[in-house]
């Protein structure tokens, strides 16, 4: 038997009116399409949305998932602003990294004084013109007396110079002439003295010459000079590190603190100053000083600050700090490393170029193809010291009312380097009876096995981003990535049935 059911008849729902039968209008279709695939999805309150049986609970599930999706939307703005400040956070990472993580500091030994005049009788000869009368001499024993504690921050005594006759001079080769009077390895260290890791060594394969701000310096465990690049090469442990921490433990070294190789009449004592420094360094003006018959005892505490790789994509303006393999435009050097004192020492060569318009490769990292500074530009070194001895930088001119002319450098830091805090103890040394010497005692050495890092990191990165957004999209509407991949899917379907009814009508 065949049944037709629309033959059948039909319960009438009360208070409906007559019953009709017929094609659904396109509204309820759709809607009814919704209500069946928001049935069981997991967006809270959808399926109340197109489920509820009366259109007062309909609108007020609707008011409610929509008043939860603006909240949301508004606290992702929010957390998205926040996140396109990059505001930067530092961190300790650990307090316990072991020093042998780092280089061991370089140490320099500048004499206060540059010049040995037990030479000075052999420089005439060997720089000047030959059979010089006796006003060239004077005004060469003068030049020398100038450079006894010239250094380059304090150039301005080359104005004494202003009143001689400098012609006899012009040709003075001036670096040659200060590195053959500056003091020598065997002049300054006592033989067999100098122990590091509690390993002897010769002081002078260990302290090599070097080109400092403060002149030629002699400097351990430094890869700036010619000689010392070379240790690296043949020494894959070059530049030395250290494992132990302590007195006794790092380097020590005696050295000679006789006044016969100072003038006659100079009453400052043949003393030392003391640099400690980075390995990739040119020079710094953190100093200490060594008197003659003292133990020094020099405590190095090292810690190391990295920036994290999350922060490569901001700018170094920003960062306020430069990677390695990021390049300051206002750093012109293609030999030394990048960090703030190298870059501070290239921007004062800069200066001097810019306002004598030559180059001191004895004080500061060589510019090529720029002359080196002569006798006869003594007086603009001198007449403009005070533009080499100040450095202006950032935006310092906004802060302080300064009438000094100085020279501005743009020099952020290193992204990462290592920075020294250090604890210098001096006692009088003691001599055993009937000694004549007069010497100087120092050690360098770790404070601790332990160091500490800080990390600087970005507060908030994309991921931090990506996992906020979906605590805020679970927490006001209870959605997940299932879910949104569920929506789309559903106004996919939709925009699809829609497209099809269209051409249908069409035709």
């Amino acid at each position: 038997m065949l049944l037709y059911t629309r033959e059948l008849v039909a319960p009438r729902p009360p208070d409906q009116g007559l019953l009709r039968f017929g094609t659904d209008t396109a509204g309820l279709k759709y809607r009814e399409r919704l209500r069946l695939s928001f049935a069981h999805s997991t967006i809270h309150g959808m399926q109340h949305v197109f489920g509820e049986r009366h259109f007062w609970q309909r609108i007020l599930w609707l008011t409610i998932v929509v008043g939860a999706g603006i909240t949301g939307f508004i606290l992702y703005s929010m957390l998205r602003h926040r996140h396109a400040e990059q505001e930067l956070v530092s961190l300790i990472d650990t307090t316990q990294l072991p020093v042998y993580h780092i280089q061991f500091p370089a140490v320099g030994i500048c004499p206060w004084g540059h010049v040995n005049w037990q030479r000075a009788p052999s420089a005439a000869l060997r720089f000047l013109p030959r059979n010089p009368d006796k006003e060239l001499l004077e005004t060469f024993r003068q030049f020398l007396v100038l450079l006894e504690l010239t250094s380059f921050a304090h150039f301005n005594r080359a104005t004494d110079l202003s009143t001689r006759n400098l012609t006899g001079l012009t040709s003075l080769r001036i670096m040659s002439m200060i590195n053959y009077l500056a003091y020598r390895c065997d002049e300054l260290f006592v033989v067999d003295s100098c122990v590091f890791d509690e390993t002897p060594y010769d002081c002078c394969k260990l302290f090599v010459p070097e080109q400092t701000e403060k002149g030629q310096c002699l400097v351990f465990n430094s890869i700036i000079s010619d000689q010392s690049q070379k240790k690296q090469l043949t020494n894959k442990f070059y530049p030395y590190r250290l494992s132990t921490a302590g007195e006794d433990s790092g380097l020590k070294f005696t050295l000679n603190a006789s006044h016969s190789l100072v003038k006659d009449g100079v009453m400052l004592p043949f003393g030392m100053n003391l640099m400690i420094k980075e390995p990739r360094q040119w020079s710094t003006e953190m100093m200490y000083h060594l008197y003659p018959d003292t133990e020094n005892f020099v405590a190095v505490h090292p810690m190391v600050t990295e920036t994290s790789p999350n922060t490569y994509e901001m700018s170094p303006e920003k960062r306020r700090c430069y990677f390695d393999n990021e390049r300051n435009p206002y750093f012109q050097n293609t030999t030394l490393t990048y960090n703030r004192d190298n870059c501070l020492a290239v921007c004062l060569h800069q200066a001097v170029l810019r306002t004598c318009n030559c180059s001191t490769p004895v004080f500061l990292p060589p510019i090529e193809g720029i002359r080196e500074c002569g006798i006869e530009d003594a007086q603009c070194l001198g007449r403009n010291a005070d533009i080499f001895s100040y450095v202006k930088t950032g935006d310092q001119e906004n802060y302080i009312n300064d009438s000094r002319r100085g020279h501005f450098c743009h020099c952020p830091d290193n992204c990462n380097s290592p920075t020294y805090k250090m604890t210098l103890n001096v006692r009088k040394l003691d001599y055993p009876k009937n000694a004549t010497e007069h010497l100087i005692n120092a050690q360098i050495y770790y404070g601790q096995r332990v160091m500490t890092k800080i990390i600087t990191k970005l507060k908030y990165t994309n991921l931090d981003l990506l996992a906020n957004f979906g605590g805020i999209v679970s927490l006001f509407i209870g959605a997940s990535a299932l879910s949104i991949f569920e929506f789309l899917l559903v106004l996919g379907k939709l925009l699809w049935a829609l497209f099809k009814d269209v051409r249908q009508g069409l035709k």
